[in-house]
């Protein structure tokens, strides 16, 4: 669903819009996985929980998201998706080998598996089969990565750089969603571990889908632009951090995606 893709882009993007004002950001020791978890809310009620664990060396990546329904949201959806994305980064490039996605969404158990032979998605799984769907065009298929590959290519920019500024699009096995991102500037934002404010990096994105319609519906809300806001900062041992992230979704309206716990793992 187009709505967890955001979300999970949204977790790992940030940037300055002026070079002096981006902060240096550490990076995690080698072999080091990085767990966040996050609640959403609407209207500030919870209604999504989202786990990621991200490993980003200089040869390999590694990166999971894990979401499920909360509080009042759970009652009318009975959702909990699984995903897992890995690969290659060599001279800085993302390079995707695989990315496996399950569990329960709009009512039923799917199952969707992408692998990259040449570096271009192919759908190796797809359970059960969505015929309902207009077909996605090869071009677009080809230009596109999961959504936690787009993770790490984001966050690789973001530790490089300290700049957001790019263009994805996301193909999830069914269909394909068109991001922009760009730097605008800092803030301040509550630090991860004490009870104050320090600088926080500002990144604005625009997202809207591009293709995998149901046949039949116009779905103008989703063909129509969406945008958000999230906040970095950056904390020694962990690198860049989002902490708070704002986000106008067509169909579900204004949601906040706000940082509850961060913890260092085993690689």
């Amino acid at each position: 669903m187009l709505f967890l893709s955001v979300c999970g882009l949204l977790l790992l993007t940030g940037g300055s819009s002026h070079a002096e004002e981006i902060p240096q950001f550490s990076i995690p020791p080698a072999n080091t996985a990085i767990h966040i978890k996050y609640t959403i809310y609407t209207h500030w009620l919870p209604v999504m929980k989202l786990d990621t664990s991200f490993l980003l060396e200089q040869t390999h990546y590694n990166v999971a998201l894990q979401a499920r329904a909360e509080g009042l949201l759970s009652i009318f959806t009975k959702l909990r998706i699984q995903s897992v994305a890995t690969g290659a980064i060599r001279d800085d490039s993302v390079l995707p080998s695989r990315y496996d996605s399950q569990g329960l969404s709009r009512s039923a158990q799917r199952h969707v598996v992408l692998d990259y032979p040449q570096g271009q998605p192919v759908v190796t799984l797809l359970e059960p089969k969505e015929d309902d769907r207009e077909p996605v065009p090869d071009a677009l298929r080809q230009r596109g990565a999961d959504i936690l590959t787009t993770m790490a290519k984001v966050i690789l920019k973001v530790r490089q750089t300290g700049h957001c500024d790019g263009t994805h699009d996301v193909f999830d096995g069914i269909r394909v969603s068109h991001f922009t991102l760009k730097t605008a500037g800092q803030d301040m934002q509550p630090d991860v571990f004490q009870n104050r404010k320090i600088p926080a990096m500002r990144c604005e994105f625009i997202g809207y889908q591009t293709a995998g319609f149901i046949k039949g519906h116009q779905a103008k809300a989703l063909r129509e632009p969406h945008g958000g806001t999230v906040w970095f900062i950056n904390v020694d041992g962990y690198g860049p951090v989002p902490v708070r992230t704002e986000i106008d979704h067509p169909k579900v309206g204004h949601l906040t995606v706000k940082l509850d716990k961060l913890e260092k793992g085993a690689g």
